[in-house]
């Protein structure tokens, strides 16, 4: 992950050092902390914990404030580094910037598993009813997410929204949900949430059982066939949350932030996916 990185940081920081309207000389200032592998370890840190930054800068011999803006640089150097190049991306395939791109890109992708990510954040001061999810009791933002059935990646996320929306709303109101609406031939994979997608457009969700007309056997049957290939999704979302700074209560000032540190979560337990079943990233 270094070895991938650290160019990409050189040649930012470059660039930030030769702007036009720089005042002090190249070299002038506090040098950085460390080498670049223990700013890495300090950005991992920063995500894999919930600790605060005072306590961060005491682990590693930093002042709190040089924890705060050197994680502010390396942040947006983990959001969009782990494309994987797996033996389906040998070639450059053009660049990809929404999920339809992805598709396009890659013919491979068939079949895709949707669900709902919620994050805890802390009461508002202001509209705290719109943040408030009344089914977990508690204040929080929400995304969806879409992950590949085969490989457990995640392909994409919607934007976060209030935890008092719903989440087949939260999808049905992004562009997500469009790209995936486009393709029919795409299988989307969704729990009963999502009762109402159309199996014409590739949707195929649990059923659900109504007052006087349960479930038949063959209705049970088939919800227990899809719940099984939908694990995938959950094994995802609990990769994502094993990054304490989103895992537990978010901390955050600005929704920009939280969306910044929620991309790197995501990136990251893509790289550890792909780490997993051993392709280079």
């Amino acid at each position: 992950m270094a070895n991938k990185l650290e160019p990409e940081w050189n040649r930012l920081e470059k660039e930030r050092l030769s702007r036009a309207n720089r005042k002090n000389a190249i070299g002038q200032g506090h040098p950085y902390f460390g080498n670049f592998n223990d700013m890495l370890l300090l950005l991992i840190l920063y995500t894999r914990t919930n600790c605060g930054n005072v306590l961060l800068g005491l682990i590693l011999g930093m002042t709190e404030k040089a924890v705060i803006e050197l994680s502010q640089k390396l942040l947006p150097l983990l959001q969009d580094n782990f494309v994987p190049k797996t033996k389906l991306n040998r070639k450059r395939r053009g660049t990809i910037n929404t999920l339809d791109d992805l598709i396009a890109a890659y013919p491979e992708i068939a079949d895709v598993i949707v669900d709902g990510i919620s994050v805890k954040t802390r009461r508002p001061k202001r509209k705290q009813g719109k943040n408030y999810s009344g089914k977990n009791k508690r204040h929080e933002k929400k995304s969806v997410i879409v992950v590949n059935s085969k490989d457990g990646l995640i392909l994409g996320r919607t934007n976060l929204r209030p935890g008092s929306v719903h989440d087949k709303r939260v999808l049905d109101e992004d562009n997500l949900h469009k790209y995936l609406d486009k393709n029919h031939n795409l299988v989307k994979r969704a729990d009963s949430a999502w009762t109402g997608e159309s199996a014409a457009h590739g949707w195929l969700v649990n059923e659900r059982g109504r007052r006087n007309h349960p479930l038949t056997d063959k209705q049970k049957k088939n919800n227990k066939r899809l719940s099984r290939t939908r694990i995938v999704v959950e094994h995802a979302i609990r990769r994502i949350k094993i990054f304490r700074r989103i895992g537990e209560t978010a901390y955050f000032r600005t929704q920009a932030k939280l969306d910044s540190v929620f991309n790197v979560a995501i990136n990251l337990a893509n790289f550890k996916q792909i780490m997993r079943f051993s392709v280079g990233a």
